[in-house]
């Protein structure tokens, strides 16, 4: 027995020590053995003595030095660490904490669902799935890129899809199953072109050095370009880069020279968790990213449009928050009604989601406040929101008065003096009926919505046909004051650009351009004067190139861009021509016909009255007579409601000459300040 003991103890230090040690592992029970100190009190070789006392007084020395170090010390030479490395190890290193025994796994996965589902209300499939995402890697280990997980989430906006992963990181962290809580984002929709790459490896590495969790949002809006940076990552766990880098104060800076020493050629991905966040459906997505993309998913994910139903169960949690706000900050205790509660419900509409309560209650907060400041010599502790079939009512003691009163009346006052403009504008009878019947589509879709009826949505996108002056522009900004006005448009403004403003000088400059000026009118009208002038045959490559990409954005941006392009009639059916996806995108097409003599001289007044001037009754039929002519002859040389304008500002002119030498009414042009003698 003593000698079986002996066999196996020289068999473990032969381990350990023999030359071949580097070359093998030890077991579980050789650790085991190793604990007790197997050779101590043995008959060992002078050699092994040695090695045995100089481990012993080096652990001795080592103890010394650590009884030296005061805890000041520690904290000082802590500091100097953050000084030279951050706070955060180096992506490589950022792991999750050691797994803790499954049931305790999970009594916490548990935990962390039921506080997901009381905050990210009526999604539970949802939250399950999501945490069955971040659960896969401690049952199936990290894939084999690397990554713990790929995740995509698809849903409507306003879902719970960003907050849901925002909150789960910061409960997984407080759980200890991983190493921190912060949730990086990365934009994909603003790298519009190869010229943005170094933001986007800035953004990159930053992210991986901060954050254990990464979400890429809009996807769906990714450049072209940029996709396979996304498949490397998703496929090997590392971006590879395609310039060099050196590391200045944490930043990336690109390097010219080959002698930069400490270069960064690569972006390490593993152990992070990846988040994509789409409102397309995967077989869509698809369409943007590929199949290896899609492929490389661990888990696919989708939130639900909440109904009706999820409305009212999600109201209460939402209601109370409200009331805390105005109790804190406002100092009035806020109460509700039945009527309140059935006319918030009632007026939802499908796929607004969260966003409409919070919207909601939002402007109520904000015509508290209002009324709040309009009541401040006043006792105002306790007030009640109540509905009529008008409206949200503010109830207090004896008194209800409408909330909309101490809301802004920006909208409907910029409604009307849309209207008003319209009014003042001469002829274009038919395109003004079409601009007013807008409101009534869009008031009965959204009556529709609330029914939980069906809606049509309709292609807004425009062609105004035409020769120059006739109102195209005019009309065009008016659109979007109106679209503002009624709740179709989020911005309004109208950006107004010619080809010179979408296409590049060089290769691989036009793209980005066109989406660099898409972006502007985003929540806009983007107009396109002379657009025909993009296309300019089969061999402008640049032309078609800012064709396809106005073509594709329309598409990614329809719920929040309108395109109208604007030319002559003819030049513009062969535009059309240009792109097999053009004639399907524009339904709307609006002839502005050329101006009649009659209008023309009704514009003519209407110019000179801005101006501060009147026109003499004899020159009316003359004038009239004149602008007839002038239109039969070439009313696109002629010019419309410029030539109107011209003539107004030279007969300004022609007066000012006259009186100064006879004395004349200094408001009044007359026959003799007309030049109508060119026709």
């Amino acid at each position: 027995m003593a000698d079986k003991k002996k066999n196996e103890k020289d068999e473990l230090m032969d381990k350990v020590f023999g030359k071949g040690a580097p070359n093998r592992r030890l077991t579980k029970e050789d650790l085991a053995a190793l604990q007790f100190d197997p050779f101590d009190g043995e008959d060992l070789s002078p050699e092994w003595k040695t090695l045995q006392e100089n481990s012993r007084k080096l652990q001795q020395q080592t103890q010394a030095l650590l009884d030296q170090f005061s805890d000041a010390d520690f904290e000082a030479l802590k500091s100097e660490i953050r000084k030279d490395f951050g706070d955060t190890l180096p992506a490589e290193q950022q792991e999750t904490l050691t797994i803790m025994p499954q049931e305790n796994l999970n009594e916490s996965f548990e935990l962390i669902e039921k506080q997901l589902n009381e905050e990210v209300m009526c999604q539970k499939p949802y939250i399950e799935g999501l945490l069955r995402a971040f659960r896969r890697p401690t049952v199936m280990g990290v894939q084999n890129s690397g990554l713990k997980n790929a995740v995509l989430i698809c849903g409507p906006v306003a879902s719970g899809r960003h907050s849901s992963v925002t909150l789960a990181a910061k409960l997984l962290k407080q759980h200890e199953i991983l190493s921190n809580d912060s949730v990086a984002r990365i934009d994909l929709s603003i790298y519009t072109g190869k010229e943005y790459e170094g933001n986007l490896v800035q953004d990159l590495y930053t992210a991986v050095n901060n954050s254990q969790v990464i979400v890429f949002d809009n996807v769906d809006h990714i450049a072209a370009g940029f996709v396979p940076y996304i498949e490397e990552i998703l496929t090997d766990g590392i971006l590879t880069m395609n310039k060099r880098y050196t590391l200045n104060n944490k930043q990336l800076v690109e390097t010219q020279t080959s002698l930069a020493k400490d270069t960064i050629k690569t972006i390490s991905f593993k152990g992070k968790y990846l988040i994509f966040i789409t409102t397309y459906k995967p077989e869509k997505l698809l369409e943007v990213v590929g199949t290896r993309f899609i492929s490389a998913m661990g888990d696919t994910l989708k939130t639900a449009s909440l109904t009706r139903e999820n409305i009212e169960e999600i109201f209460p949690k939402k209601e109370e928050a409200f009331r805390q706000r105005c109790r804190e900050n406002l100092k009035i205790s806020v109460s509700s009604d039945e009527k309140f509660r059935q006319h918030v419900v009632a007026n939802y509409a499908a796929n607004s989601n969260v966003e409409y309560l919070n919207s909601t209650f939002d402007t109520i907060y904000f015509a508290l406040s209002e009324y709040r400041l309009q009541h401040l010599k006043e006792d105002v502790r306790e007030l009640t929101i109540s509905a009529n079939d008008e409206g949200l009512t503010i109830v207090r003691k004896e008194s209800e008065e409408m909330l909309s009163e101490y809301l802004p009346k920006v909208m409907s006052s910029a409604k009307e003096e849309v209207k008003k403009e319209l009014d003042q504008l001469v002829g274009l009878e038919e395109i003004k009926h079409y601009i007013l019947s807008l409101e009534d589509f869009y008031e009965a879709q959204k009556i529709r919505e609330k029914q939980g009826l069906k809606t049509t949505e309709v292609s807004k996108h425009m062609i105004f046909t035409g020769n120059p002056g006739t109102g195209k522009t005019t009309i065009a900004r008016l659109i979007a004051k109106y679209l503002k006005a009624i709740g179709v448009l989020s911005n309004g403004q109208l950006v107004e650009v010619t080809r010179n403003d979408l296409v590049g000088k060089y290769m691989g400059h036009t793209a980005p351009q066109t989406m660099q000026v898409i972006k502007s009118a985003l929540g806009g009208i983007l107009f396109i004067d002379e657009a025909y002038s993009l296309y300019r045959g089969t061999n402008d490559s640049f032309g078609l190139e800012a064709i396809d990409t106005l073509v594709k954005a329309m598409e990614d941006y329809r719920d929040d861009l309108i395109v109208i392009l604007a030319g002559y009639t003819r030049e513009m059916k062969e535009f059309l021509t240009s792109n097999s996806g053009l004639q399907s995108r524009f339904p709307n097409q609006i002839e502005f016909p050329d101006y009649t003599g009659e209008e023309l001289y009704a514009i003519a007044a209407i110019q000179a009255k801005s101006k501060g001037y009147r026109l003499a009754e004899e020159i009316r039929e003359p004038l009239t007579d004149w602008f007839t002519r002038v239109q039969a002859k070439d009313a696109r040389k002629g010019g419309n409601g410029r030539l109107a304008r011209n003539v107004i500002e030279e007969a300004i002119i022609n007066q000012s000459r006259r009186v100064l030498k006879d004395n004349g009414e200094l408001d009044l042009l007359t026959l003799a300040d007309l030049d109508l003698n060119a026709v």
